[in-house]
């Protein structure tokens, strides 16, 4: 083994030792692999909590060892976690590595890394950690990526078990396409906007998770078929059957129309494909109530239907605050 291929080595020992350390709650080990330093650095995103930066080991130190104390409970299962797409560069005493981490919380959460190390008295040491927490794979959605010809680049699980059956959405010779060539251009035209947005060099003037609607017609029972082309962790998704966008734009909807929350309730049954009668049982309301509620539905949003209520509602993106 030549000195760049031992070093390599050495350096995926310190990185999977560090994990290990931290799976086990042994700060000791854990700090034996971090360049104690003013000059350390500690960065994460994460989707729920933002984005944190700890300056300095001591900073860091203090924020591990509450983590430590607040969650103390070991992990035994190691072996579960993996590393994929590692690549490692070394230039003279540093080193940079980059790779995604899988299963380190739960199931296969998905951690893109970037350490920063130095060479210390033969050894290799980390002086910086960048963290992301990625989203997309844990998504409770059914998700497609495709490049900006459509070409199907991954699937999550869910995507995989509905799209076969999916009334609105087809797969051809690997490319996705609405099931009625009508509204494939629509489609298409969604997909490209959301490229030029991602390709673009200016910052992104997206809302968190805000998404393209594409109508897709109706299925069977005459309730209309959405899709949305939405950017996230850097990748260009289509996402159908996704009860959290849905849910955002009727909250949308309720903002810029000024829905009163029983009227809300009623938008997401129908939007849900619940006819009067069918609302009007799980409400526990008589359906006169419903059609009133919804002819003052009808009056706020300008619409004479509830096919165009949908629409309407689906199409719409809360203001960005």
């Amino acid at each position: 083994m030549d000195e760049s291929e031992a070093d390599k080595a050495a350096i995926l020992v310190v990185i999977r030792s560090e994990t290990e350390a931290w799976l086990q709650r042994d700060f000791e080990a854990l700090a034996s692999h971090w360049l104690q330093s003013p000059q350390t650095r500690r960065m994460e995103y994460f989707a729920s909590l933002g984005i944190r930066i700890d300056e300095g080991w001591d900073a860091i130190a203090a924020r591990l060892e509450t983590i430590m104390e607040r969650f103390p409970e070991k992990h035994a299962d190691f072996e579960r976690v993996r590393w994929e797409k590692v690549n490692i560069v070394i230039a003279g005493n540093m080193a940079w590595v980059t790779y995604d981490q899988i299963g380190i919380d739960a199931g296969d959460d998905l951690k893109r890394e970037l350490k920063i190390l130095h060479r210390v008295d033969g050894g290799w040491k980390i002086g910086c950690m960048v963290m992301m927490e990625s989203t997309v794979e844990q998504a409770n959605s059914p998700l497609i990526e495709v490049d900006a010809d459509k070409r199907i680049l991954w699937t999550n699980r869910l995507a995989q078990e509905r799209i076969r059956d999916h009334q609105g959405l087809a797969v051809d010779a690997g490319r996705l396409r609405a099931r009625r060539r009508e509204h494939d251009p629509a489609l298409r035209d969604a997909v490209h906007l959301a490229f030029r947005e991602l390709q673009g060099q200016t910052r992104l003037s997206l809302s968190p998770k805000q998404a393209w609607a594409v109508a897709l017609g109706e299925d069977t029972a005459g309730v209309p078929l959405y899709c949305w082309v939405r950017l996230e962790d850097g990748k260009t998704l289509v996402s159908f059957d996704d009860a959290e966008t849905v849910a955002r734009r009727i909250d949308g909807a309720k903002e810029i129309y000024g829905l009163s929350p029983a009227q809300v309730r009623l938008a997401r049954l129908i939007v849900d494909g619940h006819d009067l009668a069918g609302a009007a049982e799980l409400l526990a309301v008589s359906i006169n109530t419903l059609r009133t509620q919804l002819q003052r539905i009808f009056d706020k949003t300008g619409v004479r239907s509830q096919a165009a209520l949908v629409r309407s509602l689906l199409s719409v993106e809360a203001p960005n605050k």
